[in-house]
């Protein structure tokens, strides 16, 4: 409110340390802020890096990625995406395979340089949030949270949604179009960003991004069937999915395992290993229609959300409420998930 009535550069002097010129009497750790948070991220990305090794051969060391290099190969060569069950991806994951094909280095590291790029521009818009909220937890927390996650940050893409619905989240409530479109760009490459949209509260606004999400993907996927052809095999691998032993709904078998010491009937199916079980089966039958019921309650707590603000709770329209929202059900899609893998803790980071 106060931008309307000031010029924007009233309080530029008064809200930047920097530019007091008292700034010099301040504490080293307000002074010297971003060269402390940048030497941070260098130490704890090298601890990151070190753990795959460089010096050696470490193909094995790679993990995902190494079934990343061969899906590119495939798809550069054959033109069309990964039939085997294993794919699983919005078809804007392949273009994101193929990117690292184009880096002076081999397909691996490369992929890693590629990891740590995107990791340093979710950094940086950590620090513009912080800047803006004027609170520094969220920058702490993507520095050190991140290694605590072993390689998986540049051994896994999941690195690219999550800074995707970063900046969108930054966006929300300020640039509808712009905010539409990186949720777009994100759901394309995996599914989950399309939740970002929650952070949207008002009913008339949300339709921008909602129509840009949209057109974005729906861009991408026709340039993917131009390009690759059929599209729909990640929809009907993720439909046969069964209960995955990390996943939430495994706790029951991961109990009695340690109480009976007897393991659970496992089975290796879409890459991953499974409980194989007609309980089991059951139950991620159930998972999906849990996840319908908890989506519904969002939704209506999103209704009331809107109709609440209408009426004078302007303080449900703070941003940092919606992206808690966001946090919160993108939380209860995981827990409903039939699936939990490590790399799904970045989003939660993120």
């Amino acid at each position: 409110a106060a931008s309307l009535v000031e010029p924007p550069w009233s309080n530029r002097l008064t809200s930047d340390p920097i530019c007091q010129p008292a700034a010099f009497g301040m504490p080293l750790a307000t002074r010297f802020k971003i060269p402390i948070w940048i030497a941070v991220w260098v130490v704890t990305r090298a601890l990151i890096v070190v753990q795959i090794g460089f010096w050696k051969d470490a193909g094995a060391e790679y993990q995902d990625v190494n079934i990343y290099e061969q899906w590119s190969d495939r798809i550069a060569s054959t033109h069309m995406l990964p039939q085997e069950e294993t794919w699983q991806y919005p078809p804007g994951a392949a273009y994101l395979f193929l990117i690292p094909r184009l880096g002076p280095l081999q397909y691996k590291p490369t992929f890693v340089v590629l990891m740590l790029i995107v990791d340093l521009i979710g950094f940086w818009l950590m620090t513009v949030l912080a800047r803006r909220e004027k609170r520094d937890t969220g920058v702490w927390i993507w520095l050190l949270a991140m290694p605590l996650l072993f390689a998986w940050p540049v051994l896994r893409f999941d690195m690219v949604p999550t800074v995707i619905a970063i900046g969108a989240l930054l966006l929300v409530h300020r640039r509808p179009v712009w905010f539409g479109a990186l949720v777009g760009l994100g759901a394309s490459i995996k599914v989950w960003p399309a939740f970002v949209l929650f952070a949207e509260w008002d009913r008339q606004r949300l339709l921008r991004p909602i129509a840009a999400a949209a057109a974005v993907v729906a861009a991408i996927f026709v340039v993917s069937w131009i390009s690759f052809g059929d599209q729909t095999s990640f929809l009907e691998n993720q439909e046969g999915r069964g209960l995955q032993i990390e996943s939430v709904a495994a706790t029951p078998w991961q109990l009695r395992q340690l109480v009976t010491e007897t393991p659970a009937p496992l089975v290796v199916r879409f890459g991953t290993l499974e409980i194989g079980s007609d309980l089991a089966d059951a139950v991620s039958k159930a998972l999906p229609a849990a996840a319908v019921l908890i989506h519904f309650a969002a939704a209506w707590w999103w209704w009331m959300r809107d109709r609440a603000i209408r009426r004078g709770r302007e303080d449900l329209a703070d941003e940092a409420l919606a992206r808690d929202f966001v946090f919160t059900v993108v939380f209860l899609f995981l827990v409903t998930s039939r699936v939990l893998s490590p790399q799904f803790m970045i989003w939660m980071v993120g």
